[in-house]
């Protein structure tokens, strides 16, 4: 697999961006507070038939020895339970998901080569299916299942609110928790619609402890997002290529 199509690793290796989700529950002081800011935005988000995103994204690498901190964007389109379309962009990778209720599609602009795969019927059971069957994780992939605050809230073993700050305008309010494996904050919206602002997860298990950090902006909750939005189609000279089960890309 590496030897015949070495850009397809790179194509799946760009949506692993690592999900807050760690360890087993286990009982543990949750500041009442700080859970209830999490539930208000997982159930305004999830009430949503439809929402769009964009995040800039950062996250630590280590090069040559030193802990580096690099840089992407992600604009997502989600409509439940079965559409999603996603671009990614970074100084040397620009690529695309489309999620059609059917099959999943990923392209990397930069080589003009694709990938499709058959998949599960629900935004849920393809996230299970890409992370199993091809060892992708996409992107932020916490917040585009049916039920956000169970996917959140699976592993926490303490919680913390820490109170009001402002993010690039916006009044938030601050609110962080604790797994076996990562410590991750989240920047609430104040008001009467609350939705993430930023998250920041760290990998406290993982040598250097690397950060991971996206700041969301232009939140749009909707009643529906056109079809066509789901849908792709290939760019003029687009190459297709075989997306072959994890196993066989090791």
């Amino acid at each position: 697999m590496k030897n015949q199509y070495p850009i397809l690793a790179a194509l799946c290796g760009i949506f692993a961006v690592g999900s807050v989700l760690a360890a087993d529950p286990a009982p543990s002081a949750i500041d009442p507070e700080a859970d209830g800011l999490l539930r208000a935005a997982c159930t305004n988000l999830s009430a949503a038939k439809a929402f769009s995103f964009k995040a800039e994204v950062w996250e630590d690498a280590v090069v040559f020895g030193h802990k580096v901190a690099t840089t992407k964007t992600v604009e997502a389109q989600v409509r439940r339970p079965d559409r999603a379309r996603i671009e990614i962009r970074s100084p040397k990778h620009s690529r695309g998901l489309w999620y059609d209720g059917q099959s999943l599609t990923l392209l990397d602009r930069l080589h003009n080569l694709y990938a499709a795969a058959a998949v599960p019927e629900t935004i849920d059971k393809v996230l299970d299916t890409a992370n199993d069957k091809f060892g992708i994780n996409l992107p932020l992939e916490d917040l585009l299942v049916n039920d956000p605050y169970a996917s959140a809230s699976e592993a926490i073993k303490g919680g913390v609110y820490f109170g009001k700050v402002t993010i690039l305008g916006a009044p938030c309010r601050h609110i962080a928790f604790s797994t076996d494996q990562v410590d991750w904050q989240l920047w609430i919206q104040d008001g009467p619609n609350p939705l993430p602002r930023k998250l920041v997860i760290t990998y406290k298990n993982e040598a250097t402890a690397p950060q991971f950090t996206a700041i969301f902006s232009a939140w749009k909750l909707k009643s529906g997002i056109a079809e066509k939005t789901f849908v792709f189609t290939p760019p003029k000279g687009a190459a297709k290529i075989e997306i072959l089960p994890a196993a066989e890309n090791e």
